[in-house]
């Protein structure tokens, strides 16, 4: 991926790899621009992006994603982040119920508008305490 130096793999009592997630640093921001073309934001010197999660089909389901996610997650500190985002398809439901059981909040929104045939990428930060889309779907109306 991009040559981005940090990937973290998560291993099984018998050294099996289970899980993997790359952890990048604002350090590399021209070159996930450049390789991403704009699909993630640049990052602040303070940010780091959790991207490319990945658990072997045999063991989803089994809760390694939220664990692996916020151990990888405390990584960003030795980077210098304050913050570390990630990026989950508003519909993907088992991957937000794992970013949420790892500690993760709704916090930024990327926008996708097509136009003459160009794809034009913006984010938007969302206002604090923002529920997840499974959250919201809970909510009684009267």
């Amino acid at each position: 991926m991009a040559k981005i130096p940090t990937c973290y793999v998560a291993l099984t009592k018998d050294n099996e790899p289970c899980y993997m997630q790359a952890l990048i640093a604002p350090s590399e921001n021209a070159r996930l621009q450049e390789y991403f073309e704009g699909f993630f934001p640049w990052l602040r010197p303070d940010e780091a992006l959790l991207e490319h999660a990945f658990t072997l089909e045999t063991f989803q389901g089994l809760g390694i994603m939220p664990h692996a996610m916020a151990r990888i997650a405390e990584k960003g500190r030795e980077l210098g982040a304050r913050l570390v985002i990630t990026f989950v398809i508003h519909d993907n439901i088992p991957a937000l119920k794992g970013c949420k059981r790892a500690g993760f909040s709704p916090y930024l929104v990327r926008r996708e508008k097509w136009r003459l045939f160009r794809k034009q990428l913006s984010f938007e930060e969302l206002p604090s305490g923002t529920p997840y889309p499974f959250d919201r779907e809970q909510v009684a109306v009267a």
